[in-house]
Parts: structure tokens; C-alpha cells; sequence
């Protein structure tokens, strides 16, 4: 499949209705697209923040092999599991809005959680979706910094859960009358009596009573939701397996190794890495430097098999 005929069938996927209508539809639209992982995100937020553009974010790992393959398999005319990465990127006029359309899955996930504390409401969810995806998510991608101390994840689905009150406010004072719905002001000093809603919606972050293992309502939500679950811990695990494999046929000391998992996985930078380190950031980039340089000369076939899962562990 050559790429203007791959960039026809996008357009043309994007432009006809969908099979099913309203927010269904809508998201079966966006299937196109990825779903990043954690620290794919990471990766991505760190060229934004070094003000790179979409074509330098193409030649940074990951995103240069998932792209690689995609092109691959669609030069052999297969399918493909990262034939998705090539939609995003052609899609995106921006990092920004690659990350945005690469967190559909939470925009998604999260919107119908929020929209279940108002069950007699008939709520556009789609026009959400679109806020969410054009507006929301890229400032959040832009505002975003790792000193923060959580994932871009829990940084966008934070300003998710506000956006969503004033959306239902909104919709509320639209399409309804005075006497069915009236925001009195307070007239007490003092915080005012919190409605059911609110308080629903403000303790997502706080534990479960009577949970074993504890976790937060977040965390309930997160592994309880029918939508597909986020496998991104499994994920984080299997990637350092894999990068350990790599570190050992490479030769690799451990400080190389620890280097490329921090950047790699967890998504950090040169200078977040040095700084726990207590050392120069041009030490963290040479360790990095030469890690990859030893790694390449592994060969592409076995890098390719191990990060593939073809390759079979050696003994």
C-alpha cells in the first residue's frame, strides 16, 4: 500500500459517518489512533517542552520504530500492529495534538465515569469529547512538567474531572428553567454545604473504606471500568525485561542500563536523571550515547525480535 493511498483511506475514514451514530460513532472514529502508553507520553511531552515539531518527533525512539514498522508491513501490504502510529502522526499537526489524540482512551474512559453521576441528564457527551481532544488535552500537554510529581495521565484527568462540573452547569442552566434549576448564591460565610455531585466527583483521589488491597477510587474505577483495561504496569515490566535482555547481549554496565530504563519507560530526561543522580547531565547523555551505540551493533534482527517478543529469551 503506497502512503497516498494510505492517506486517502484516513481522510476517507475520517470524513464519512460512522456505522453508529453520535459518541459511538465518534469513537469508533478515533480506533484508528493508538492508545500511548504512560511512557510513550513521556517521551513525546519532553520534545514538546524542547519545542520539536512532529518530523523531529518521527526520528526519536520509540516513535522511529514504531514507524519503521509501520512501514514495513505496509509496503508488504500486511496488517499491523503499528500501523495506528502512522495515522497519529499523520494526523497531527502538533505534539500537542498527537498526545491528545493518543489519550482518546482516558478522555473517553473518564467521561463516561464522570457522566454516570448524572444519570437523569441527557448530556451531549460528543461536544465533550471535543473540547476534551481539541482543547483540554493539548493545554494540559503544554502546562504539563514531570517536577509535578504524577503521570500526564493523572495531570489530565485532574482538569478532566473540573471541566466536566462546569460542562454539567452549563448544561444545566441551558435546559432548564428557573424553577427546575436555580444556582442560589451562599449566604452563609464559610465553605458552602458540598452538593452530591461535587462530593462524588472530588473524592475519586481519596481510599476506599474497607478495601483489600486499599486502593483510591481512581484506582476502582481504573481496573473495574468495561472499556479496556490499562495494562500499562504489565506493559512498563515486559519493556524492562526486554531492555535488561538487551543490556546483557550488548554488554552493558548497570548504570547504562538504569539510564535507558529511566528514559525509555519511566520518561525521564538527560537533566531530571542527572539531578537524582548527583551528576552532569552530559555524563547521563554519553551513558545514553554509548548504551545505544552497543545495542545497535546487535544487529537489527535480534534488537528487532527481543523488542517484538519474536525472539525467544536466551538461556
Amino acid at each position: 500500500m503506497s502512503e497516498r493511498v494510505r492517506r486517502a483511506g484516513i481522510r476517507e475514514a475520517q470524513s464519512q459517518p460512522s456505522i453508529r451514530p453520535g459518541i459511538e460513532g465518534f469513537a469508533d472514529g478515533m480506533k484508528i489512533f493508538p492508545r500511548l502508553k504512560e511512557w510513550e507520553n513521556q517521551i513525546a511531552l519532553q520534545a514538546l517542552r524542547e519545542r520539536k515539531t512532529v518530523d523531529e518527533l518521527r526520528g526519536i525512539t520509540p516513535f522511529r520504530q514504531h514507524l519503521k514498522g509501520a512501514k514495513r508491513a505496509m509496503e508488504a501490504g500486511k496488517d499491523d500492529p503499528f500501523l495506528p502510529f502512522a495515522n497519529l502522526f499523520d494526523a497531527s499537526p502538533s505534539i500537542d495534538m498527537l498526545v491528545s489524540f493518543g489519550n482518546f482512551h482516558t478522555i473517553r474512559t473518564w467521561t463516561w465515569t464522570f457522566a454516570q453521576q448524572y444519570p437523569n441528564l441527557n448530556l451531549p457527551l460528543e461536544q465533550f469529547y471535543q473540547n476534551a481532544l481539541f482543547t483540554i488535552a493539548p493545554v494540559q500537554a503544554k502546562a504539563y512538567d514531570p517536577s509535578f510529581g504524577k503521570s500526564y495521565t493523572s495531570f489530565l484527568v485532574d482538569m478532566l474531572k473540573l471541566r466536566f462540573v462546569s460542562f454539567v452547569n452549563q448544561h444545566k442552566r441551558d435546559h432548564t428553567t428557573p424553577v427546575s434549576y436555580e444556582e442560589k448564591s451562599a449566604i452563609k460565610i464559610g465553605r458552602p454545604a458540598a452538593r452530591r455531585e461535587r462530593v462524588m466527583l472530588m473524592s475519586l483521589d481519596a481510599p476506599m473504606q474497607h478495601v483489600e488491597p486499599p486502593q483510591t477510587v481512581f484506582e476502582f474505577l481504573e481496573t473495574t471500568h468495561h472499556a479496556p483495561q490499562d495494562t500499562t504496569q504489565a506493559e512498563d515490566r515486559e519493556a524492562r525485561d526486554k531492555i535488561h535482555l538487551l543490556s546483557q547481549l550488548a554488554g552493558l554496565n548497570d548504570k547504562q542500563e538504569e539510564t535507558l530504563v529511566a528514559l525509555f519507560i519511566y520518561g525521564g530526561d538527560t537533566k531530571l536523571i542527572a539531578q537524582l543522580r548527583r551528576s552532569t547531565s552530559r555524563s547521563v547523555r554519553g551513558q545514553r550515547q554509548t548504551a545505544l551505540e552497543r545495542i545497535q551493533k546487535l544487529g537489527y534482527e535480534t534488537v528487532n525480535g527481543i523488542l517484538t517478543g519474536t525472539t525467544p529469551p536466551r538461556g
